[in-house]
Protein backbone atom coordinates (compact mmCIF):
# COMPACT_ATOMS: atom_id res chain seq x y z
CA UNK A 1 0.00 0.00 0.00
CA UNK A 2 2.97 2.12 1.07
CA UNK A 3 4.40 1.90 -2.41
CA UNK A 4 1.34 2.64 -4.05
CA UNK A 5 1.10 5.98 -2.22
CA UNK A 6 4.50 6.71 -2.84
CA UNK A 7 4.18 5.92 -6.56
CA UNK A 8 1.05 8.47 -6.86
CA UNK A 9 2.70 11.65 -4.84
CA UNK A 10 5.56 11.05 -7.28
CA UNK A 11 2.97 11.47 -10.47
CA UNK A 12 1.18 14.49 -8.90
CA UNK A 13 4.70 16.19 -8.26
CA UNK A 14 5.91 15.23 -11.98
CA UNK A 15 2.36 16.78 -12.91
CA UNK A 16 2.45 19.79 -11.13
CA UNK A 17 6.05 20.29 -12.10
CA UNK A 18 5.33 19.96 -16.01
CA UNK A 19 1.69 21.90 -15.76
CA UNK A 20 3.62 24.84 -13.68
CA UNK A 21 2.95 27.23 -16.59
CA UNK A 22 -0.19 26.24 -17.33
CA UNK A 23 0.59 25.84 -20.96
CA UNK A 24 -0.35 21.88 -20.77
CA UNK A 25 -3.85 22.78 -19.86
CA UNK A 26 -3.93 25.01 -23.22
CA UNK A 27 -2.36 22.54 -25.16
CA UNK A 28 -5.23 19.74 -23.86
CA UNK A 29 -7.97 22.45 -24.45
CA UNK A 30 -7.24 23.57 -27.91
CA UNK A 31 -6.71 20.02 -28.57
CA UNK A 32 -9.97 19.37 -27.37
CA UNK A 33 -11.35 21.91 -29.77
CA UNK A 34 -9.93 20.87 -32.94
CA UNK A 35 -10.18 17.33 -32.58
CA UNK A 36 -14.34 18.29 -31.56
CA UNK A 37 -13.96 20.40 -35.25
CA UNK A 38 -12.53 17.49 -37.21
CA UNK A 39 -14.90 14.90 -35.84
CA UNK A 40 -18.29 17.20 -35.92
CA UNK A 41 -20.71 16.06 -39.42
CA UNK A 42 -22.25 19.24 -39.37
CA UNK A 43 -20.61 22.24 -40.86
CA UNK A 44 -20.19 25.00 -38.12
CA UNK A 45 -19.85 27.36 -40.39
CA UNK A 46 -21.71 27.51 -43.51
CA UNK A 47 -19.20 30.15 -45.27
CA UNK A 48 -15.50 28.41 -44.33
CA UNK A 49 -14.73 24.10 -43.80
CA UNK A 50 -14.36 22.66 -40.70
CA UNK A 51 -10.97 22.53 -41.27
CA UNK A 52 -10.34 25.82 -41.98
CA UNK A 53 -11.63 26.41 -38.64
CA UNK A 54 -9.11 23.97 -36.53
CA UNK A 55 -6.34 25.63 -38.51
CA UNK A 56 -7.07 28.76 -36.88
CA UNK A 57 -7.03 27.06 -33.49
CA UNK A 58 -3.86 24.98 -34.87
CA UNK A 59 -2.47 28.69 -35.19
CA UNK A 60 -3.34 29.75 -32.30
CA UNK A 61 -1.47 26.50 -30.41
CA UNK A 62 1.48 27.11 -31.92
CA UNK A 63 1.53 30.58 -31.47
CA UNK A 64 0.84 29.60 -27.62
CA UNK A 65 3.74 26.65 -27.61
CA UNK A 66 5.97 29.73 -29.02
CA UNK A 67 5.19 31.83 -26.38
CA UNK A 68 5.78 29.14 -23.82
CA UNK A 69 9.00 28.00 -24.91
CA UNK A 70 10.24 31.84 -24.83
CA UNK A 71 8.57 33.69 -22.72
CA UNK A 72 11.03 36.63 -22.43
CA UNK A 73 11.02 37.24 -25.67
CA UNK A 74 7.26 37.48 -25.81
CA UNK A 75 6.98 39.33 -22.71
CA UNK A 76 9.84 42.11 -23.35
CA UNK A 77 9.29 43.14 -27.26
CA UNK A 78 11.47 46.30 -26.78
CA UNK A 79 9.77 49.72 -29.10
CA UNK A 80 11.44 49.68 -32.45
CA UNK A 81 14.37 51.94 -32.58
CA UNK A 82 13.67 55.32 -34.56
CA UNK A 83 16.02 58.24 -35.84
CA UNK A 84 14.51 61.29 -34.05
CA UNK A 85 13.33 61.90 -30.23
CA UNK A 86 11.73 65.20 -30.65
CA UNK A 87 11.93 66.54 -27.63
CA UNK A 88 13.43 65.02 -24.77
CA UNK A 89 11.84 65.88 -21.73
CA UNK A 90 13.44 62.88 -19.90
CA UNK A 91 16.66 61.17 -21.32
CA UNK A 92 16.02 58.67 -18.51
CA UNK A 93 13.07 57.06 -20.60
CA UNK A 94 15.61 56.11 -23.66
CA UNK A 95 18.67 53.81 -24.52
CA UNK A 96 21.66 55.09 -27.48
CA UNK A 97 22.04 52.78 -29.95
CA UNK A 98 25.47 52.14 -31.25
CA UNK A 99 24.57 54.23 -34.40
CA UNK A 100 23.34 57.01 -32.69
CA UNK A 101 19.70 56.49 -33.03
CA UNK A 102 17.51 55.86 -29.57
CA UNK A 103 15.14 52.92 -28.17
CA UNK A 104 12.64 53.64 -25.85
CA UNK A 105 13.15 51.69 -22.39
CA UNK A 106 9.59 50.35 -22.05
CA UNK A 107 8.73 46.74 -23.11
CA UNK A 108 5.57 45.46 -24.31
CA UNK A 109 3.61 42.21 -24.82
CA UNK A 110 2.91 39.98 -27.55
CA UNK A 111 1.62 37.01 -25.38
CA UNK A 112 -1.80 35.11 -25.71
CA UNK A 113 -1.34 32.83 -23.16
CA UNK A 114 -2.72 35.00 -19.96
CA UNK A 115 -5.57 35.16 -21.99
CA UNK A 116 -6.73 32.21 -23.63
CA UNK A 117 -8.10 30.11 -20.62
CA UNK A 118 -11.12 30.85 -19.87
CA UNK A 119 -12.08 34.16 -21.33
CA UNK A 120 -11.35 31.79 -25.46
CA UNK A 121 -11.27 27.80 -24.56
CA UNK A 122 -13.23 26.08 -21.86
CA UNK A 123 -14.11 22.76 -21.52
CA UNK A 124 -16.93 22.94 -19.84
CA UNK A 125 -18.74 24.93 -22.85
CA UNK A 126 -17.16 22.54 -25.57
CA UNK A 127 -19.37 19.99 -23.58
CA UNK A 128 -22.54 21.83 -23.35
CA UNK A 129 -23.06 22.91 -26.50
CA UNK A 130 -19.73 22.41 -28.68
CA UNK A 131 -21.26 23.70 -32.19
CA UNK A 132 -22.38 27.13 -30.80
CA UNK A 133 -19.20 27.49 -28.71
CA UNK A 134 -16.82 26.57 -32.28
CA UNK A 135 -18.80 28.95 -33.82
CA UNK A 136 -18.72 31.72 -31.03
CA UNK A 137 -14.73 31.20 -30.51
CA UNK A 138 -13.98 30.96 -34.03
CA UNK A 139 -16.02 34.28 -34.75
CA UNK A 140 -14.30 35.70 -31.96
CA UNK A 141 -10.64 34.94 -33.06
CA UNK A 142 -11.04 36.18 -36.67
CA UNK A 143 -12.64 39.93 -35.58
CA UNK A 144 -9.92 42.62 -36.43
CA UNK A 145 -10.32 43.88 -33.09
CA UNK A 146 -9.36 40.88 -31.47
CA UNK A 147 -6.42 40.32 -28.85
CA UNK A 148 -4.79 37.47 -29.50
CA UNK A 149 -5.50 37.40 -33.21
CA UNK A 150 -3.74 41.15 -33.59
CA UNK A 151 -0.84 39.72 -30.98
CA UNK A 152 -0.43 37.03 -33.29
CA UNK A 153 0.09 38.51 -36.03
CA UNK A 154 1.94 41.91 -34.12
CA UNK A 155 4.46 39.01 -32.62
CA UNK A 156 5.36 37.55 -36.04
CA UNK A 157 6.62 40.89 -37.27
CA UNK A 158 8.15 42.07 -34.35
CA UNK A 159 9.58 39.27 -33.41
CA UNK A 160 12.55 37.63 -35.01
CA UNK A 161 11.79 34.17 -36.91
CA UNK A 162 13.77 31.69 -34.82
CA UNK A 163 11.34 32.75 -32.31
CA UNK A 164 8.15 32.41 -34.35
CA UNK A 165 9.15 29.50 -36.78
CA UNK A 166 5.96 26.99 -36.86
CA UNK A 167 8.66 24.07 -37.09
CA UNK A 168 10.06 24.44 -33.73
CA UNK A 169 6.86 23.44 -32.22
CA UNK A 170 5.93 20.03 -31.83
CA UNK A 171 1.82 21.31 -32.78
CA UNK A 172 2.85 21.88 -36.28
CA UNK A 173 2.60 18.31 -36.71
CA UNK A 174 -1.36 18.30 -35.87
CA UNK A 175 -2.56 16.66 -39.46
CA UNK A 176 -5.90 18.31 -40.48
CA UNK A 177 -7.69 17.37 -43.16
Amino acid sequence: MRKQIDRFKSVLLKESVNDSNGFNKIDKIIRAYIKFVLSSDKKINEYVPNTHIAEVFKDVLIYSELENMNPDIFHNVKHDPYDSIGKNNNPDDYDRLDDGRYVKKETYSVGINDILIPEYFDLGRLKINGINEIHKIYQKLIKKEDDVRNNIKLGRIVLPYEYTNNRLSKSDKIRIK
